[in-house]
C-alpha cells in the first residue's frame, strides 16, 4: 500500500496553523467548515461545507487518506473505509456545496481512527490552453487544504476536554532526541485519543521559552511525533502546552 509522507509527496498542504480558524484562501475566498469534523459511533456520515466567497467559479477535488505517524512524521495512505460525496465539485461565486463524509465500513469497537481530508482547487483550462492527452496531465493544483477527520467505533467517543488542574496530561510524555544533528522534541501519546497541541513552551523560574505560539500539531493515540526545536532554545524546566485549548503540563519520559 502506498504511504504518503506529510510535507513531501503531498506538496503544498495547507499550513496546520490555519486549522485554528475557518480555512480561507485570500486568492479565492474559499471557506471550509467545520474545521474539526468527526463521525461519532452512532453516525454513518457527517457533513463538510465549502463556500465560495470569491468572484470566480472554483473547481474542487476532495480525497480522504488514512493518517498514521511513523518515525516521528505524519504519513497518509489511500483507503476505502471512508468516501467523500461528491468527490469533484464546481462552486459558483456565492454558492455553497455540502460534501457527505460517508463511512463505508465499520470502525473497530472502542477505537478512534484518524484520517486527513485533502481538498484541492483545480483551475479550469483557459480558452487558449491545449487539452492534454491524459487526464492526469490536466490536473494543475492551485490551492490545497488539509483537515483532520476522526472516526469512532462503538463504545468510543471524542476526547473530553480536561480541566487545567496543574497535573500532567495523562498519557503524554516528552523527550529531546537528536535527528540529523538537530535537536527535536519528541512527544508520545499512550492514550486512546488524539491530542492537538498548541502554545507549546518550556517554563522555568517564571521564564518561558516558546516552541510555538500557535498550533504545533497532533499526536495520534499510541503513536509518537517529533518537531525540530527552534535554534538556540534550551529545553529546561517544565514542558507546557495547550491540549485542545486547555493548558497542561507534559511529563518527561
Amino acid at each position: 500500500m502506498l504511504a504518503i509522507r506529510f510535507g513531501h509527496n503531498l506538496g503544498i498542504l495547507a499550513l496546520l496553523g490555519a486549522l485554528m480558524a475557518p480555512l480561507t484562501a485570500a486568492a479565492n475566498s474559499l471557506l471550509i467548515w467545520p474545521i474539526y469534523p468527526i463521525i461519532e459511533s452512532h453516525q454513518q456520515a457527517s457533513a463538510l461545507w465549502l463556500e465560495n466567497r470569491g468572484r470566480q467559479t472554483v473547481n474542487m477535488q476532495l480525497r480522504i487518506f488514512a493518517w498514521s505517524q511513523e518515525g516521528g512524521n505524519d504519513h497518509y495512505q489511500p483507503q476505502q473505509t471512508l468516501v467523500g460525496s461528491p468527490p469533484m465539485m464546481t462552486i459558483a461565486p456565492g454558492e455553497r456545496q455540502m460534501v457527505r463524509l460517508l463511512r463505508q465500513a465499520s470502525t473497530p469497537p472502542g477505537q478512534e481512527q484518524a484520517y486527513r481530508i485533502i481538498v484541492d482547487e483545480i483551475p479550469a483550462l483557459a480558452a487558449n490552453d491545449r487539452v492534454p492527452e491524459t487526464p492526469r496531465a490536466a490536473v494543475r493544483l492551485q490551492m490545497r487544504y488539509s483537515l483532520p477527520l476522526f472516526v469512532y467505533g462503538e463504545g468510543a467517543s471524542p476526547p473530553a476536554r480536561l480541566a487545567n488542574s496543574g497535573t500532567p496530561y495523562p498519557g503524554l510524555t516528552w523527550r529531546v532526541v537528536q535527528q540529523g544533528g538537530q535537536p527535536q522534541l519528541e512527544i508520545r501519546n499512550a492514550g486512546q485519543h488524539h491530542v492537538r497541541l498548541s502554545q507549546v513552551a518550556f517554563e522555568q523560574s517564571g521564564q518561558r521559552a516558546e516552541i510555538t505560539e500557535g498550533l504545533l500539531g497532533y499526536v495520534l493515540p499510541g503513536q509518537m511525533r517529533r518537531w525540530p526545536l527552534p535554534p538556540g532554545l534550551r529545553p529546561t524546566g517544565e514542558l507546557r502546552a495547550h491540549v485542545s485549548g486547555v493548558g497542561h503540563r507534559i511529563s518527561p519520559e
